[in-house]
């Protein structure tokens, strides 16, 4: 009986939460463009160094790091002007006046940089690597929907996502800290990390691989998967929320 009241909860998370980014998509603010069919490409020029990147609007986002700086923008013409991408504060801050695409072939930015502190997606846009991140600390945030994708290699990594957002990653690590929310999902179980925190709420989901310890915190009808046991665990789950082995 509790399985089925949890899996109703879920469900009716989800739902609201899919209805909310609807809502969001088709609200007054909306505005739209029209892909005229050919695709550009510009190579970018920004001032100031950045080591971080955050993407939003529904722009496609592929990370390389490399030994040097540099900024694509592949897109349909009549948009390619309409994708900004700025440096704020260390920050390369890539956006759109633009948040509904009609026959848009592509709205895809491609940005190699040497050295890589956070990605963050928001906005239905995603973030993919090509190759793999490697860093001291390293940390990954998905609001409203934005997905990121990226294989790392490093000391400490922060995951955070809500809102229906989605992180998938793999690679190694020492530490891992990850916290989702609002129907959010962290798909960690490529990532083989030493020391791991997991804290999930309102219906997200986590899925690790700890190797030495897992510190877990489930509630609101969330759940963390583990697919490796380690050799420590402290689990805390509250109101119809799972912690479990897979």
């Amino acid at each position: 009986m509790i399985k089925i009241i949890t899996m109703i909860a879920k469900f009716i998370i989800v739902t609201l939460t899919a209805l909310l980014f609807a809502s969001c998509n088709f609200s007054a603010n909306m505005k739209s463009i029209r892909g005229k069919g050919h695709v550009t490409t510009e190579k970018r020029i920004v001032m100031g160094d950045f080591k971080s990147v955050e993407v939003s609007n529904a722009i496609d986002l592929v990370i390389e790091q490399s030994d040097k700086t540099e900024i694509t923008v592949e897109a349909d013409d009549n948009l390619q002007k309409e994708i900004t991408t700025k440096v704020e504060n260390g920050v390369l801050i890539i956006s759109c006046d633009y948040n509904s695409f009609i026959n848009i072939k592509s709205k895809k930015v491609t940005v190699k940089m040497p050295f890589i502190d956070k990605l963050e997606a928001s906005s239905s846009s995603t973030i993919k690597s090509i190759n793999t991140l490697k860093g001291e600390n390293i940390s990954l945030e998905a609001s409203s929907a934005g997905s990121i994708n990226v294989n790392l290699e490093a000391d400490s990594v922060v995951c955070e996502t809500s809102s229906g957002s989605t992180i998938t990653i793999s690679g190694k690590a020492l530490k891992l800290e990850t916290s989702s929310s609002s129907g959010s999902e962290i798909d960690a179980k490529g990532l083989l990390a030493n020391d791991i925190t997991a804290n999930s709420s309102s219906g997200s989901s986590i899925t690790v691989h700890p190797l030495v310890s897992l510190n877990a915190k489930a509630s609101s009808g969330s759940d963390i998967n583990y697919d490796s046991v380690p050799k420590k665990i402290k689990k805390e789950e509250s109101s119809g929320s799972s912690i479990n082995k897979i």
